[in-house]
């Protein structure tokens, strides 16, 4: 090859080269490229096979013609692709076809020496295009006026092309679906109901959305600064727990750990935070932290609670109306029926008239016990469905008219009910509860009890927990006493000490509900200690009021 010729070569191969690197206009850069190959390998036609996706068929993209030959680009598309199978297996085994006279092809050939017969190719010379490690075209040289053998640096300028056409075919191909994926990303990066950022390593707020800058009420002037610390003390500033929040912050930086948590803030909001390390080749390069706004869902789900909350109680609240008006009303009824017909029976002899008034006085109590039992559950219900205002309220004059209550309500009993004021002046947060709960624990006290006199003795004196004073009340009684395993049990819903006594049905259930009002205890000891019999000591506190 004379030096003319060689730089003529080498400067073909280079502009071949530049054409395909960069920002590639690829139909320019080959039409370009095959004029500079077919006038320095003095080719008829220069012509690009490329197949379809699925490699059942090929055609004809781009072709060069010297000048008086005719084109064939239109005439050969969609072609079978069988018809160059022997082709294709030539260029499996020894990368390239060399065909120096088309007519002496071998038996096998045929369909191709057809193909190239119909485009009066007399001397042919194909590379192949190699696309993601599959053969997806040829580059061919072809002589129409002559046979030739073809030179060595016919051989290199259509393998140097193919192998350049082929990795930018690549190249474009990675590209396009490189930005088809970053499109599609930025689209969900910006669609998604979240709040994302991304921060490198060096602090560096790489990525964030418009989600994130709305719900963290980010300034443009801060955004465009790209400094996380700028937008971190932003952040920090509309936060409950700042400092809590920074701190799990910094430990995360030390990690590689994937990290959920909820944040809370000044205005009431509520941010649900998921953090995830961003990884490059098994390094950490920094973190992304995305956050969901559940503030809504949140308080929706403390309704629900409270709903159910309230669903339950009022379900419990029914069926405790239910037992005791299915109960003590139906007692009531059946002792005012059974002295009508007494009274009816009665009624029509003189000598009876005595008689006749104490069944009198049976329905009159029966009506009171009624109008008791009306009044109970009015003031449970009360309790339970309100909210409980308290007062300062003296529990000496509470008390002692409860205590004069009781000694009117049982004068037919021998009573004694002393009281020992420990402390000088004794008031609590209560409210006008507190005369039912005395008078329930002083009528217990009667009730349940079968010695003469029936003693009950009253201590109060002040105690405290280390963070609040209380007014504790001692109720001692001499009655029939409580078994230990059911100290805890009297006090709930229904309860009955003795199912053979008939009563209101609330009793202490009430009592205890009244105190919890006031955030005040109520709990019951044995009088004498280890000997329930010997009765009970009802132990009342409630906080004192100053």
């Amino acid at each position: 090859m004379s030096l003319e010729s060689r730089l003529n070569f080498e400067k073909v191969i280079s502009s071949i080269s530049s054409r395909f690197v960069g920002k590639v206009n690829l139909d320019e850069a080959i039409k370009s490229s095959f004029e500079d190959m077919g006038q320095l390998s003095k080719a008829d036609r220069v012509s690009l096979f490329l197949f379809d996706e699925n490699s059942k068929f090929f055609q004809n993209t781009h072709e060069w013609c010297a000048e008086g030959i005719n084109p064939q680009q239109t005439i050969l598309q969609k072609v079978d692709i069988g018809i160059i199978s022997w082709w294709i297996a030539q260029v499996e085994k020894i990368s390239f076809v060399n065909i120096r006279d088309v007519s002496t092809l071998p038996n096998g050939a045929q369909s191709v020496e057809k193909f190239m017969t119909i485009q009066n190719i007399q001397s042919f010379l194909a590379f192949p295009i190699y696309i993601g490690g599959s053969i997806n075209g040829f580059v061919c040289f072809s002589k129409i006026r002559e046979k030739v053998q073809w030179k060595g640096k016919d051989f290199v300028i259509l393998r140097i092309f193919g192998q350049t056409l082929g990795d930018t075919i690549e190249r474009l191909n990675a590209e396009k679906a490189l930005r088809e994926n970053q499109e599609l990303l930025r689209a969900t990066f910006e669609a998604t109901a979240d709040g994302i950022i991304a921060i490198d390593n060096n602090g560096v707020s790489t990525h964030l959305n418009e989600r994130f800058i709305y719900m963290w009420r980010i300034p443009e002037k801060i955004v465009d600064q790209k400094d996380f610390n700028e937008v971190l003390d932003y952040m920090l500033n509309q936060l409950k727990n700042p400092d809590v929040f920074l701190l799990k912050l910094t430990n995360l930086e030390k990690t590689s750990k994937d990290a959920y948590d909820m944040i809370f803030f000044n205005d009431g909001r509520i941010f649900e935070q998921y953090s995830c390390p961003l990884v490059q080749d098994g390094e950490k390069v920094g973190r992304v932290w995305s956050f969901k706004d559940i503030t809504e869902h949140q308080h929706a789900e403390q309704e629900l609670r409270l709903s159910e909350k309230r669903y339950r109680e009022a379900y419990e609240r029914a069926e405790l109306f239910k037992d005791i008006f299915t109960h003590d009303i139906n007692n009531i009824f059946h002792n005012i029926r059974s002295s009508a017909e007494l009274i009816s029976l009665l009624k029509s002899n003189s000598d009876n008239l005595d008689n006749l008034e104490e069944f009198f006085q049976i329905i009159d109590n029966q009506i009171d016990r009624g109008v008791k039992l009306i009044n109970n559950v009015q003031k449970l219900s009360k309790l339970e469905e309100s909210e409980i205002s308290l007062q300062k309220v003296d529990v000496y004059e509470v008390l002692d008219e409860a205590v004069q209550f009781t000694y009117k309500s049982a004068q037919e009993k021998e009573l004694e009910i002393k009281i020992d004021k420990k402390i000088t002046t004794a008031s609590v947060k209560a409210n006008e509860f507190l005369l039912d709960v005395y008078e329930n624990i002083l009528h217990n006290a009667i009730k349940y009890n079968q010695n003469q006199p029936i003693t009950v003795q009253i201590d109060i004196c002040r105690t405290s927990d280390g963070k609040n004073n209380y007014i504790k009340m001692d109720f001692k009684d001499n009655g029939i006493g409580i078994l230990d395993e059911n100290k805890e049990s009297i006090f709930q819903k229904g309860y009955k000490k003795d199912k053979r006594v008939r009563g209101l049905g609330i009793g202490l259930s009430l009592v205890k509900k009244i105190i919890e009002s006031y955030n005040g205890k109520i709990w019951v000891e044995n009088r004498i200690d280890n000997d329930y019999s010997q009765g009970s000591n009802f132990v009342v506190e409630i906080p004192e009021a100053l």
